[in-house]
């Protein structure tokens, strides 16, 4: 397929022949997407948000409770916590987005969505009903229990949210952007809600209690949504569609070959057109990943003892909100404006590397601790200036990404290749996870 007929495929796509497809009344799938986008990140983003209640709950009982966040007087537990949820979640999330990937032509899309969302629902459940016990007398069965829940939670996440790029591969391309717009949407849910309790002074278990139930009610939408998809019209004839496209186009393979074994060889020509957007969502996640949250959560103002927002309220407001911001912006505008187009390709992969200047241009900010490198970005502004771009730019390109991908494909591997880019996207979250390790300590 080369570039005329990729951009001739866009535009039937969107065309609405009003005698065969049918319109997407009031956006409703639209928004369908916005809401399982969100559902696929705002309760994990809620878990991670909850930090200062784990704290609460592993903390050492025989100190005041205002020493839990005290480094010096941290149990073990407190702090392997960090650590270890992130261990916990990384691996289950490499595992099962790579599965549900190889498995997405063997195991029905509705099954992996619907089992994934109840996976979710019932972990997060569970989480909250701890919220209200004491477990001062079991902290350890209760770290374990949590990392538990974590795998468990991670690896359900992660089917659900490549089974979501692989359903909207699906789609024409803007219903792809509103996954994506979605899942910026629950960052910025989780940001502000975050602001919100540090404003009010909540206590750890009121925040977590609300944390946890935000998760749970996100999670009971979602599933209720999915299910909506089968009965709109617009909806059930793209998912329709799909099937019978699956279905004509193995067995025209099948039958070509003379042999079932054509199926499994697709993979490898699926990957050849897509292997430079897989890249450039890589590159984009992996330098984000570098640089947010722990280089820009460690950046302070210069004048954090002069008032509550350049103390209490910047690392809060500069760091998380606005990385969210900029990038559920930068989700948003992609869906409106497109550079570099889909035929450009390689332009697309030079431009997510170029990103990679934000590395260096936040480490010089006035990031603390620090022990070898200078401070020359001196002034708050740099930080605000350079966050906000990283999230647009992060936002903006991820986007384009995952829009481009499956549509550069035949319409029967195009749920595969949207969870192929998933696979991609996870990938470079956790090797940007491993490069802060580095970069932190450079500092």
């Amino acid at each position: 397929m080369d570039h005329e007929e990729v951009e001739e495929r866009l535009l039937q796509e969107d065309v609405d022949d009003r005698g065969a497809i049918p319109t997407d009344r009031c956006n409703g799938v639209y928004v369908i997407f916005c809401i399982l986008g969100l559902g696929s990140l705002l309760p994990w983003n809620f878990f991670i948000t909850a930090k200062e209640y784990y704290l609460f709950k592993l903390r050492n009982l025989t100190l005041p409770t205002d020493d839990i966040d005290n480094p010096q007087m941290q149990t073990e537990m407190q702090t392997m916590f960090e650590g270890s949820v992130a261990a916990a979640a990384t691996l289950p999330n490499l595992i099962f987005n790579f599965l549900t990937a190889v498995f997405t032509q063997k195991l029905p899309l509705k099954g992996r969505m619907v089992v994934s969302c109840l996976t979710i629902l019932v972990m997060f459940v569970f989480t909250l009903s701890l919220v209200n016990i004491k477990t001062d007398t079991w902290q350890l069965p209760f770290f374990v229990t949590t990392l538990v829940t974590v795998v468990i939670l991670s690896a359900g996440s992660s089917v659900f949210t490549a089974s979501l790029f692989g359903l909207a591969g699906i789609f024409p391309p803007r219903y792809m952007q509103a996954a994506v717009s979605g899942q910026a949407v629950g960052g910025l849910f989780a940001a502000v809600a975050n602001l919100l309790t540090l404003v009010a002074g909540s206590t750890q278990l009121h925040s977590a209690f609300a944390y946890f139930t935000a998760a749970t009610l996100v999670s009971v939408v979602t599933l209720v949504s999915y299910i909506l998809l089968y009965y709109l019209d617009y909806s059930k004839f793209h998912l329709e569609m799909n099937v019978t496209i699956q279905e004509d186009g193995f067995a025209e393979s099948s039958h070509s070959a003379g042999s079932l074994s054509q199926r499994s060889s697709s993979t490898f020509p699926v990957l050849k057109k897509i292997w430079r957007e897989g890249l450039a969502v890589f590159i984009t996640f992996a330098v984000s990943l570098s640089c947010f949250p722990a280089i820009c959560s460690s950046i302070t103002s210069q004048h954090k003892d002069s008032s509550e927002w350049s103390g209490k309220y910047f690392t809060v407001i500069v760091c998380f909100l606005l990385f969210n911001l900029g990038d559920y912006a930068g989700r948003i505008v992609s869906g409106q404006f497109q550079w570099p187009k889909i035929s450009q390709s390689r332009l697309l992969l030079v431009v997510s590397l170029v990103r990679v200047a934000f590395i260096p241009l936040l480490m010089l900010c006035n990031a603390q601790p620090r022990a070898h490198l200078p401070v020359v970005f001196t002034s708050d502004v740099y930080p605000i200036v350079f966050i906000l771009l990283l999230g647009l730019t992060n936002g903006y390109l991820c986007t384009l990404c995952m829009m481009y991908g499956p549509k550069k494909v035949m319409m029967e591997y195009a749920e595969f290749a949207g969870a192929s880019m998933s696979v991609c996207i996870t990938i470079g979250l956790a090797s940007g996870s491993l490069i802060s390790l580095l970069l932190v300590k450079m500092l």
